[in-house]
């Protein structure tokens, strides 16, 4: 009996020891577990100095070097349209043609008029020296003599007003042929065949864009660290990372009324004509000499309600830390203030992260 009983308390025992280590070890074990998993993995980098150009970067608009507006001096109809946007000329080419009919009717009609008028005075000169010849002879009165010498003035002015009306009408037949003062592109083509043109009606454009000028606006704060002859540097996304180089050679000394800036000129040689007016780029002038900024990668940057900030690492979690940004630079971009040289700043992740969060540090060199 005695045995029997003990073959009941055995595993009775058995059952409440193993109740207690499950009690007393497993909620430890799977809390360290738990706080384990719960710390994220991130990557920290320390906060260092990068060498940055003295420049200063601003967006700027590219245009032409020089751009002639094309358009008629004279009003008529179009005889003939010789080039199309994008073609290339060379100063002095015919553009466009106006009939010339009327013109060369007021030419002509010009042209007779003066043949009249030069024979009026041919022979109003013929008439004033034997008006003389008789007056010297005491034959005619000191009247008559003045009559004639009027009537040669008036001759005279007559043929001279002639003349012009012939040269006008010289000009106007030279004018309706439109040609191109510059070399450079057509661009902005607006005139068809057979279209009536009148005086000042902007037909076409010729761009040069031998060389080009890319526009920026200096706020006044910049100003005093600008002169001509700087060297400069261009870029546009169309191009990738490739570079234009140039000089700053025009400052407008007038500031913008209407948004306090000044308007500056770089100049950028253009031979093989990649750049054209109106596109868009971003330009660096450099003002001095390379110095020594705190910068951390852009991608450890968060920005709330206006306001930039990083992640630093405080122990085994995170501290949210506002920070003042400056210039950007490719990948990298200025810490004016909010950190110091040598913290540690989270650099993947940042956007998962918040205040005070646990992680796993991991030093960028060890990725």
């Amino acid at each position: 009996m005695k045995n029997k009983w003990l073959l009941w308390l055995i595993p009775a025992l058995l059952m409440v020891f193993l109740g207690l280590w499950k009690n007393g070890f497993t909620p430890q074990a799977s809390s360290v577990e738990k706080n384990v998993d719960s710390a994220k993995t991130v990557i920290v980098r320390e906060v260092d100095l990068i060498s940055k150009d003295n420049a200063l970067e601003l967006p700027a608009t590219l245009e032409a070097g020089e751009t002639a507006v094309i358009s008629p001096k004279v009003s008529g109809r179009v005889a003939q349209v010789l080039v199309e946007n994008g073609n290339q000329v060379s100063a002095g080419k015919v553009l466009v043609t106006l009939d010339t009919q009327d013109y060369n009717s007021l030419l002509i009609a010009a042209r007779a008029d003066l043949k009249k008028a030069e024979a009026n005075l041919a022979a109003a000169h013929t008439d004033y020296q034997r008006f003389k010849q008789l007056h010297d002879s005491s034959a005619i009165s000191d009247k008559d003599l003045q009559d004639i010498e009027l009537a040669c003035n008036v001759a005279e002015a007559d043929a001279e007003a002639a003349a012009a009306a012939v040269e006008s009408a010289s000009i106007s037949m030279a004018n309706t042929t439109i040609t191109t003062p510059i070399q450079g592109v057509v661009s902005n083509k607006n005139v068809s065949l057979g279209q009536m043109l009148s005086i000042g009606q902007t037909i076409m454009t010729v761009e040069d864009i031998s060389y080009i000028y890319a526009l920026v606006n200096v706020q006044q704060k910049e100003i005093a660290n600008l002169k001509p002859g700087l060297k400069a540097e261009v870029t546009l996304d169309a191009y990738g990372t490739q570079k234009f180089s140039g000089v700053l050679e025009i400052i407008n000394p007038s500031v913008s009324v209407e948004a306090r800036v000044f308007q500056a000129k770089i100049r950028l040689d253009n031979p093989d004509l990649l750049l054209h007016s109106g596109m868009f780029a971003q330009a660096k002038i450099y003002t001095g000499e390379i110095r020594e900024i705190t910068a951390i990668p852009r991608d450890a940057l968060i920005s709330l309600q206006d306001l930039n900030y990083v992640f630093i690492l405080d122990g085994e979690s995170v501290k949210q830390q506002q920070v003042q940004t400056g210039a950007v630079m490719d990948d990298m971009v200025e810490i004016i203030s909010g950190l110091q040289l040598g913290q540690s700043i989270i650099v993947s992740d940042v956007s998962k992260l918040k205040d005070r969060d646990r992680v796993q540090a991991i030093r960028e060199q060890e990725e």
